[in-house]
Formats: C-alpha cells, structure tokens, sequence
C-alpha cells in the first residue's frame, strides 16, 4: 500500500489541565474531536451484493453511485486519440496501483510455495488448484488459507488482498518484493497478532477505508453502520486517466463524433499548475479525507485537512518527513514550492517519472535559467569526486527514508543536510545517512570548512526555534510569535508555528497575535487557527467569536473544525452543520469516528446513544491501551462510572509498567466509590513513576481521607518536591493541618500556595479565617 493514509488526531481540541481531585475522572483526560480517514468516489468494481438483493438503503447507496459514476468512461476510452499519453501510463505505478492477480506479475512470488517467516510466525505463498492463496493466521488467531483477490503496488513491493465478510476487503501484511524475489511482513519484527487493529485482518488493514481511495479511480467507500457492511464501488481499478483529469466520458463520445474532427471541446477545463498539484496532493500527502468526494480540479482543503510540521513529532523541526507523511507536505514546506515549482516541473504526469535523469533534472534551473533558482556549479559545491553518489543533488537535498520496510520515498522537502541540527536535537543529516561509519561532529567539520558562514541560514534558526516550542522552552515563544508576522514565513509553515503556539493559548497575548490570522489567505493557516483557539471558547468572547465566524468560511477545511468546536450549539441545517455531520459518517466505520460520534451525541445529553457508539468504539479497536483510556474518559463523562472503570481497567492491564493508567485507575476508582483500590492504584502509580506529581497528589489526598495523616504528609511533600509550581498541593496539604489541629503549618502552607498563586480565592479565605481572632 504505497500511499496508504494513516489517521491522525486533529480538528477542534478540547485541551484543558487535568483536574487534581480524586473523583473526577470524567474530565480528567484531555479528549480531542478527532479526523479521520475518508475516500473519494467509485464503480466498475462492486465488492458487496448484487443490487437485486440489497436493502432499501443499499439500493439507494448504489443509485447515487450510478448517478455519480455515469460519467467515468475508463482509461481505455482515451487511448485512441492519446495514445502517447496512455502508452506511457499503462506500464506506471498508477496504472498497476491495483490489479487482478496475474501469473505474468505475479506467478513468481507463489509458485514454487513459499515458506515465509515473520515474527513468531510461519506462512505459505502457494497456487492452490488454480488459486492463488496465502496460508497464515486469520482472524481465529489460526492458520489457513486465505485466497488472493487483487494486488496493490508493483514495485518495489506488492501487497495482496483477501476478500471479508460484510464487503470487506484486507490488505495482507505480508508483501512480494520483486527486486530481492523474497517476502517480508510490512511491519518488520512487530508481530501483530489476530485481534489487534492493526493486525491484516483489523480494521486497520481494511482495504474499503485505508487502501482504496488512493488506489482506485473515484472510489465510493459506502460503508453501512447499520450492519458493519460496506458496499464499494469505483469507477475503474487503478489510478486511471480520470483519477487525475476528472469524468471524461462525454469528452470521449464527442471526440467520436466525426463532426467534431479537428475542433476543440470547449467543455474541458483547464486546470491550473495549482490545480494539478492538489490533484497530485489528493493522494501523495498524510491528510484527513472531510467529503471522500474529491474531483480533479477541485481546491484541495475543500476535501481534506493536511498534517504537516506542528507540536508532533511527525515531521523533524526542519521539515523533513520522520513518520510516514509521503511527498506534499514536505513539498509545500519547501523553498522549491515558494519558488513556484509544482509537481509537473519534475515528473511526467503520465509515467510520474522523472522528466530527466539524474542530475540534469536540478541543473535545468540551477544554472541561471530560472531566476529565483540560486546557481550551482556541482564541481565547486558538492565537494565529492564527480559522478560519485555523494555529488548526486537528490542524495543530499532529497534523502530517502525507506515505509513499510522497502519502500524507499525521497523527501520532497529539499533540505540542506545540517550536522548541527543532528547534534542539537536529533534532526537526521545526509551526510551521516550515507557515512554510517562517522559520527555528526566529523559530519559538522566537514560542511564547516566548505561552506563556512553560509551553513548559518535561516532555516537552520527555524529548525531550532520549532523544536524549541515543541519542548515549551519559554524563549521561543516570542520569537515564533514574531515569525508569524514575517513576510518570508510561508503558509505552510505559519499554519505549523501556530499549532506550536497552542501550547500557550491560556496567554491573552498569545491568542491575540493568533486570533488576528483568522482572516489570513490560506486555509490551513486559518484551520490553525481555529483549532488552537478552541479550548479558550469559553473564556475569552473573541475566540468565540472567531470561532464563529469559521463557520462561514470558504474553506470546507475550516468550517469543519469550527464545527467541531461549536458542536454542542451547532445550528441545524446550516453549512457547516452538514458538512461536520457528513464528516463524522464517513469515519463512522473507525474506532476514532466512533469516539467522534459518541462525543456529538454527549453534547446533545444523548448519553445512552452516546454509549452505544462507545461500545463500538471499543469493539472495533479492543487492543489500545490509549484507546480504551479515551472511551474510559467519555463514559465517566457520561454518569457510568462502572464502565469507566472497566475500560481503564483494561488500559492498566495491556500497560500494567505505565505509571499514568494506574494514576488513572486511581481515579476511576474513586469515583466509582472504591477507595481502598483507589488508593492502591495510587502506590503502584508512584512506584512505577516517582516524578508523577499528580499520581503523588491524589494518593496524598487518598490516604488522608483514609485516616492515615502521617502517610498523606509524606506524599505532599513528595508531590510538592516533583511540581513545586502546583498551588493546590499546599493548599490540600493546608486542610490536613488543620484537621490535625497544627494551624501555624497550615499557614506557611496556605502561604506558598499564594506565594505559587496569588488568586487562589479558597486559600485566601482560608488564611484569612486562621487568622482571625476566636469570637466569644
């Protein structure tokens, strides 16, 4: 799966402190209203039942899939009057994006059986009475055989899918490498196991959601919550002609026309340089599908919300690619992007290509015949013997990180390789990916003594400041608020510098730098925006009322996310109403889209179909500690506080070594009225962690709500000692002096906690009434 998307949390953050006392579990986890993965549209290819024995809302699924389909005519429709365009498509990585099984591709890698081993596993490629079969663990955790459908890739990998109930189709992890004629499991030596998400048989492998869109042409995902059914349908296999130059079947019957010989279709549209890069975006970025109904030549953020370079770690602070993020983010981070360059200036849109082979694909434009493009000469500046790999343009500005084991991508973010960012925060370095035998410093030596000063660019004090922000080091804040307003500070990357500066949004100075992009020219920017203002809604009338008014904004990208926000006032029927509802089903087929829903329907105060949609939630991803703590978190919201404990539970147990769950435990416990197991939960929290403050704090609070002072005073100070800038440790630690009758200690510790915060309105009263003279 070449470009298979992966989810990622995003949209309108509830962040919010952890609360401190220990029945509050329900709020006591941050929650974000999440987006998703969606597809595009679909049909030639149907993997669910004949429309005759459909429901009616199938039949009514596969109506709208014919009206919406009827204008896709197939690549083969093209060849005749393009048959230079097409010949060079057939044989790309488009083309065969996804096929039929073929014994001309395909024969080799099951014929003689193959015996594979991965993990603690053993498999079988094998051709079994004309069927082409892998023999491995299914869903029943056994071993059988399980008959190929299709294949997605060709090279340098080719995955295998397996047909499923429901409509459903699987993606194999274990892939063909045609280069090593060997297989190998995508996943390397992690050994996912049946039952897990992202096991091939989890739904983190299903083709429907996760494979399809990217691989077909307008693919229709039509899942069905109702019965867990999906009913998918496209419009032709493959990234076809009309993937990219959008339904041409009436262009294809007018050219037919022999009155049309020679004219013009003045029908066509002619998309802009622009246009054909988001087309290109549509699939080769990390991104939230918002419609899964993209069209070549429509605005991208109109159907997709994009990830890029923010407080994550997804990206390195200097914009390279680190997870796997694919080309378009990198690439609208770039200089070559500012500069105008577009995915059609280097690849052939129909092979996809390189227009030119090596280094003559640079040197076009880096020898003065571009005027924004500085000038190089290769013999003075690579500073490696000639031909050599190293004086390669693409080894050292476009590095290759290699997915899913062989997939080997080039970041399109053309970075400088920069040693000292290895040394200072870790960012990877050209030079130390190809001399595995050195280390950074004889790397920095080396580019300091050929380009001295020049290796003090600003993108290397942008690196610096980004990874700063991302560790919340105070003296980034202001010069990352300075950045926004600097002309030379690209979209892309202020959209990026102000989900950094979320961190800080609680800062009335903060906000307001960040709520004047509410109007800025891009759509990520804005989405940013509206994303970090969120968690201040309802404090601050001015995000709110920004908030508001992304409701109304052009972009499908923001509107949604300011939905999301807005969820609990959301208008019916109004714009951005219905495209969030939209949202939120098309990412009803995921565990995260079920959180989603559940949490739509808790602010409605639908708290028993919020509950359905969290049993769900829970089913479709039963594996994820970090999962099981979310819905854990919604249920405690909801008044179930048993079923909060179960699901903590169950997070403490597939994590036992992981101090937080058992602070959470702690909590949950609490509040379902378990004190004793509250307070173990507590001991075990702050054995596993000493430096949890909050885990000390609740346990100081346990124990002295069990009786035991002399234990609650040891975990105060302990807690005090990990967070001394927490003002409610004092103040509790205060109210257990007092019931020990100690009021002078009580004092000093109302007073540190004034000291840590002055407006603490109960430790001012509280001082106050120790101080005032017993009445008579």
């Amino acid at each position: 799966m070449n470009d298979r998307p992966t989810a990622d949390l995003r949209g309108a953050s509830r962040r919010s402190k952890m609360r401190r006392g220990i029945a509050v579990f329900g709020a006591a986890i941050v929650f974000a209203v999440v987006s998703l993965l969606l597809l595009r549209g679909s049909s030639a290819v149907k993997t669910g039942q004949p429309k005759k024995n459909e429901s009616g809302v199938q039949a009514a699924i596969a109506d709208a899939d014919d009206a919406v389909l009827a204008g896709y005519g197939g690549s083969e429709t093209c060849k005749n009057c393009h048959r230079g365009e097409y010949d060079r498509w057939s044989t790309s990585h488009h083309a065969l994006a996804e096929r039929p099984v073929a014994a001309e591709h395909d024969r080799i890698a099951f014929d003689p059986p193959r015996t594979i081993a991965h993990g603690a596993q053993t498999s079988q490629a094998r051709i079994h009475n004309g069927t082409y079969q892998l023999v491995t663990m299914g869903l029943s955790g056994k071993r059988q055989a399980h008959d190929i459908a299709r294949v997605i890739g060709v090279d340098p990998l080719r995955e295998f899918l397996v047909p499923g109930p429901r409509g459903r189709v699987q993606a194999t992890e274990l892939a063909f490498d045609p280069r090593r004629d060997e297989w190998f499991d995508v996943y390397g030596a992690e050994d996912r196991q049946a039952g897990e998400w992202g096991h091939w048989t989890g739904r983190g492998m299903t083709w429907n959601a996760m494979c399809a869109t990217c691989h077909n042409t307008r693919l229709r995902k039509n899942y069905d919550q109702t019965n867990d059914s999906y009913q998918t349908r496209m419009a032709e296999m493959s990234v076809g002609c009309e993937a990219c130059h959008g339904p041409m079947k009436a262009h294809a019957k007018w050219r037919e026309n022999p009155k049309n010989a020679g004219k013009a279709d003045q029908s066509l549209a002619h998309p802009s340089r622009d246009q054909m890069t988001d087309t290109c975006g549509s699939c080769h970025a990390r991104r939230d599908e918002l419609t899964g109904d993209f069209v070549p030549g429509q605005i991208f953020f109109d159907h997709y919300a994009l990830t890029g370079v923010d407080e994550s770690d997804l990206f390195y602070p200097d914009g390279q690619v680190r997870d796997e993020d694919y080309e378009y983010s990198a690439f609208l981070g770039s200089k070559m992007h500012a500069a105008g360059v577009r995915c059609m200036d280097c690849h052939d849109v129909h092979s996809g290509k390189p227009l030119f082979d090596g280094d003559a694909l640079c040197m076009r434009c880096h020898v003065g015949a571009y005027p924004k493009a500085p000038i190089v000469n290769p013999a003075l500046h690579t500073f490696h013997a000639p031909s050599s790999a190293g004086s390669r343009c693409v080894n050292c500005h476009m590095p290759q990180t290699a997915y899913m084991q062989r997939h080997a991508r080039h970041d399109h973010g053309f970075t400088t390789p920069d040693p000292l960012l290895t040394k200072r925060i870790g960012v990877p370095n050209a030079c130390n990916r190809c001399h595995l035998d050195k280390d950074a410093d004889w790397s920095l030596a080396s580019v300091n003594a050929w380009y001295g000063a020049k290796m003090d660019r600003p993108t290397r004090r942008r690196a610096l400041i980004i990874a700063a922000g991302r560790n919340r080091e105070s003296w980034s804040k202001p010069v990352l608020l300075a950045m926004l307003s600097d002309a030379a500070t690209t979209a892309y990357w202020r959209s990026g510098i102000v989900r950094i500066l979320a961190q800080w949004v609680d800062e009335s100075a903060v906000r307001s730098v960040i709520a004047a992009l509410s109007h800025d020219i891009d759509p990520m920017v804005r989405e940013s925006v509206v994303t970090a203002l969120a968690p201040t809604a309802n404090q601050d009338p001015d995000a709110a009322k920004a908030i508001a008014a992304a409701m109304d904004d052009p972009s499908r990208n923001v509107r949604i996310v300011a939905a999301g926000a807005r969820a609990p006032g959301l208008v019916p029927e109004s714009p951005a109403t219905r495209d969030y509802l939209r949202y939120l089903d098309q990412h009803s087929d995921e565990p995260i889209g079920q959180l989603a829903l559940a949490r739509y329907e808790i602010d409605r105060n639908r708290f028993e179909e919020a509950a359905v949609h969290l049993r769900r939630a829970v089913e479709f991803d039963s594996r994820s500690a970090l999962f099981r703590r979310e819905v854990a978190t919604l249920f405690g919201r909801i008044g179930k506080p048993q079923e909060a404990l179960a699901q903590i539970a169950v997070a403490r147990d597939l994590e036992p070594a992981n101090s937080e769950y058992w602070f959470l435990y702690g909590l949950a416990a609490s509040e379902a009225g378990q004190g004793s197991s509250a307070l173990a939960a507590f001991e075990k929290a702050v054995n596993l962690d000493p430096k949890n403050a909050r885990a000390w704090y609740n346990l100081a609070l346990a124990r002295q709500k069990a009786g035991q002072a002399g234990a609650a005073l040891i975990a105060y100070a302990k807690a005090q000692a990990a967070d001394p800038s927490d003002a409610d440790i004092p103040y509790a630690k205060a109210t257990l002096f007092i019931q020990l009758h100690r009021p002078s200690e009580a004092r000093d510790a109302l007073k540190r906690t004034l000291s840590i915060n002055p407006n603490y309105p109960q430790a001012q009263e509280l001082l106050q009434s120790l101080q005032d003279p017993p009445s008579n």
